[in-house]
């Protein structure tokens, strides 16, 4: 007696249908896209908070200023700022000029080199 054989093709569409059937009876779909959507609604959170946080931080008019003031030679430096002053650092040795450039900027703000420290050094003007 002939028996027949599925091919591959017909093979793969069963085990396809049965699979949706046993997913649709567990409404496992159903779960999945409620987790995708819950997934996609906490990745918008965490964005808008992360945007927050990054917008928090308060500008000082000073740094932004200095920064501003000594345009590409910034990524040379080490700009940090206190209560009391904001402190500039050469990340390496400046050559002659930039380092004649930075001075000068500094002292147009009211600062001065520190050779103790090895950094320049600009007082903040407290009124008050």
């Amino acid at each position: 007696m002939p028996v027949e054989v599925p091919t591959v093709e017909e093979t793969e569409k069963a085990v396809e249908a049965k699979v949706k059937k046993v997913l649709s009876d567990l409404q496992i779909m159903k779960k999945i896209a409620e987790l995708e959507s819950t997934t996609a609604k906490l990745v918008e959170d965490f964005n808008r908070l992360s945007m927050r946080e990054t917008k928090a931080p308060s500008v000082d008019p000073l740094t932004t200023a200095l920064t501003e003031d000594l345009g590409r030679l910034v990524s040379l430096l080490q700009i940090e700022g206190t209560q009391d002053s904001v402190t500039v650092k050469p990340r390496v040795r400046l050559r002659d000029q930039d380092f004649k450039m930075v001075r000068e900027t500094i002292i147009e703000h009211g600062g001065f080199w520190s050779s103790q420290q090895k950094m320049f050094v600009v007082p903040r003007n407290r009124k008050g």
